[in-house]
């Protein structure tokens, strides 16, 4: 049963995991948004207001920040997508997309890979300010500093003004759970042959310091299925400072989806 959430986050089903700004029961395809590093459910919370009645927006809470804050943070990519997939497994009841952004499109291409074995491909991932799994780091990896040197490079390398990271108190609050998110995505490799079948969107921002367009472009090779690439004005966080565009080019190709059988829960 879904329950009301906090003010304003609309309901909260899946054990918590899942959260629905605005529920659409006539939508044609769901899209389950998979945050980046220290960030949460709230980030797509606006995407529920801009897309079109056909696509219900779906955020992915992960433990350990917002209203799972409490719970502790899960240490890899493989953990977070064990754990994510049978709850997407249980919700999906007609086609869906699957969206993440850094370390979400990680997660999101591991959930992508388990739900195609157990028969319930995802009809696009769209990936976005990523490398692709068999690229390495451009950098040592942020993970490995010590907790003030690691805060200063991530708010370097990923800047949001007003964010959480701009207040002391707040960034020693969400500093473990970050930490853990870093380590987890810096950490995650896959070969250049595991491929998903569906299409994929890779995004990738212009100015981004930690992923280039090399990275980006090497998503091509994790599909078996037709891929583009957009480049997108802005650093690495270009999700949030060029959200009306991403919305557009998201929005726009879930429009251009093939009618789907819609799916039931097992």
């Amino acid at each position: 049963m879904a329950a009301i959430g906090p003010s304003g986050t609309g309901t909260v089903r899946g054990g918590g995991w899942l959260t629905v700004p605005r529920h659409r029961d006539g939508a044609a395809v769901r899209l389950y948004c998979l945050p980046w590093a220290g960030s949460g459910a709230s980030a797509y919370r606006p995407w529920a207001r801009t897309f079109p009645a056909s696509v219900e927006v779906v955020p992915v809470a992960l433990p350990g920040r917002e209203r799972r804050l409490r719970e502790e943070p899960l240490r890899t990519v493989d953990a977070l997508a064990d754990a994510l997939v049978p709850v997407l497994r249980a919700d999906i009841d007609r086609p869906y997309a699957l969206f993440g952004h850094s370390m979400g499109a990680l997660i999101a291409f591991e959930a992508a890979l388990r739900l195609t074995r157990d028969g319930l491909p995802p009809a696009r991932l769209f990936v976005s300010g990523s490398r692709a799994p068999h690229r390495p780091l451009h950098y040592g990896g942020l993970h490995t500093l010590a907790p003030g040197p690691f805060l200063e490079a991530v708010r370097r390398f990923q800047p949001e003004p007003g964010g959480a990271l701009d207040d002391d108190e707040l960034a020693e609050l969400f500093l473990p759970t970050l930490h853990v998110d870093f380590a987890a995505a810096e950490t995650y490799r896959r070969p250049s042959d595991t491929r998903v079948a569906c299409p994929v969107s890779a995004f990738g921002g212009d100015a981004d310091p930690l992923v280039d367009a090399a990275d980006v472009a090497a998503w091509r090779l994790h599909t078996s299925g037709p891929f583009t690439s957009y480049s997108i004005e802005g650093g690495h966080l270009f999700v949030t400072t060029r959200e009306r565009r991403m919305c557009e080019l998201v929005g726009g190709e879930l429009c251009d989806l093939p009618a789907g059988v819609p799916r039931t829960r097992s």
